[in-house]
């Protein structure tokens, strides 16, 4: 009796505590109790301090909905009409490629070179304002080249060289490298401006 009455609590604690999932197509995951589904928008419930609220997310970018029990509910469509281009399982690697960017692209060998960059010429060349045009020209320029997948950072091997995976992991990899290295050059000039007023400037004037 004891053991069945624990298994009941289980089973009621955990259906109590059961998330759905709502996979959207830029990669990320929102949990919460889904309450309504239509063409147009998803409402779900989330925590809120002593109540739950309410929030939506339009459908249009929305992949699919995971109940607490597996199932799902696929919204995407192939529809090139609407800029939909590939199939459903193709859309499904584009989006762990982006998953797989979102958790484990680091774009270091950019980032350091910013830092050298923006701290170098700023020291070099004796930059005060001028110096903050080196950031934006910088993070721009890293919007160019080719995103490269981070080694460990793919989730299944089965993904590897395959073109679609690489294309959305490309679509999360190139932005996140963007703003890193813009942060990481700003940091750079910085330091190089401190170090021009601190050490090299007075050494100068002596």
């Amino acid at each position: 009796m004891r053991v069945l009455l624990l298994v009941i609590l289980s089973v009621f604690w955990g259906g109590a505590h059961a998330q759905d999932k709502i996979n959207l197509m830029n990669g990320q995951v929102l949990d919460g109790k889904v309450v309504g589904q239509s063409s147009l928008e998803i409402r779900y419930l989330v925590p809120g301090g002593k109540h739950m609220r309410e929030r939506s997310e339009p459908t249009s970018g929305v992949f699919s909905v995971t109940d607490s029990t597996g199932r799902e509910k696929v919204w995407y469509f192939m529809d090139t009409i609407f800029g939909n281009d590939y199939t459903v399982p193709q859309m499904r690697w584009f989006i762990e490629g982006e998953r797989d960017a979102r958790k484990g692209y680091k774009p270091w060998g950019p980032v350091l070179g910013g830092f050298a960059l923006g701290a170098g010429l700023t020291m070099a060349l004796d930059l005060e304002v001028n110096a903050l045009l080196i950031p934006p020209v910088y993070a721009g320029a890293m919007a160019l080249p080719r995103v490269y997948v981070t080694r460990g950072s793919i989730t299944d091997p089965n993904m590897e060289g395959d073109p679609i995976y690489a294309t959305g992991y490309s679509a999360v990899g190139r932005p996140k490298r963007v703003v890193k290295s813009l942060l990481s050059t700003a940091i750079g000039v910085a330091v190089g401006l401190a170090v021009n007023q601190l050490v090299i400037d007075p050494a100068r004037n002596r």
